[in-house]
């Protein structure tokens, strides 16, 4: 209306007169980004006459438009896909095919009538005139005794200092001589700090004892007790007599 020829415009605005022609042409999608529009439209409306803000407006509220139709139709296309016609048909025949696939899983996995026999059991008829072998019941180890109480008998066999406690109460301190002999008793615990550890044997509850160390050793701290006693006797096989 004015008479201002886009090449003019270009010239004024430093803007491309690609960019231009895109903007009369309404072909905004060549212009790169939304920044370079909106920079584009402001110094076009400016160099001829119109109103900055308005124009940007207007622009906005067709591109709100053109977003919300963009939005919309991504969903209308969803289920556009197929033809009407074949849509009508697609759904029958998925149901079809559900019902059939499900009829096959039932004959031939769910069936009763498809699952294997088991084989029958074979039974071992004895041999006429010889008779059945007997079970021979299986003999179980005697389960070892668990003692109420800790007898502990000591003999002698070179001086040795001791120190003893019976459940945490001193019962002896001081040397025995060789041939001497000491009987301790305790309900839970005994516990012995040793000066000579080779130079004594000893029982507990009647069976003959490990030594507790070499001739010469000072031993402290030795705790027997109702569950770890074993560990102090000799195996069994060299346990048959009770005599020190």
């Amino acid at each position: 209306m004015r008479g201002i020829s886009l090449q003019e415009i270009a010239d004024s605005t430093r803007i491309s007169l690609k960019f231009l022609q895109a903007v009369e042409g309404d072909q905004l999608q060549i212009i790169p980004g939304p920044f370079f529009i909106r920079a584009i439209l402001r110094s076009y409306a400016k160099s001829i006459g119109l109103d900055e803000n308005q124009v940007l407006n207007r622009y906005q509220e067709l591109q709100s438009y053109a977003e919300g139709d963009s939005e919309s139709g991504v969903e209308k296309s969803a289920d556009s896909r197929l033809p009407r016609s074949r849509r009508r048909m697609f759904f029958p025949l998925l149901l079809v095919a559900i019902f059939v696939i499900a009829a096959l899983l039932y004959v031939f996995i769910l069936s009763p009538d498809n699952k294997p026999e088991p084989p029958p059991l074979s039974r071992q008829e004895p041999a006429s005139g010889s008779p059945a072998p007997a079970v021979e019941a299986e003999e179980k180890e005697p389960a070892q005794e668990i003692p109420r109480s800790l007898n502990l008998e000591i003999s002698f066999l070179e001086e040795t200092w001791l120190q003893v406690f019976a459940d945490g109460t001193l019962v002896f301190e001081g040397i025995k001589k060789q041939g001497d002999s000491l009987q301790i008793s305790g309900s839970q615990e005994l516990r012995l700090n040793l000066g000579n550890a080779g130079g004594l044997n000893f029982l507990i509850n009647g069976k003959k004892g490990k030594p507790f160390g070499p001739r010469g050793a000072v031993l402290k701290d030795i705790k027997i007790t109702l569950d770890n006693y074993g560990e102090f006797l000799l195996p069994e096989a060299e346990n048959q007599t009770s005599g020190l």
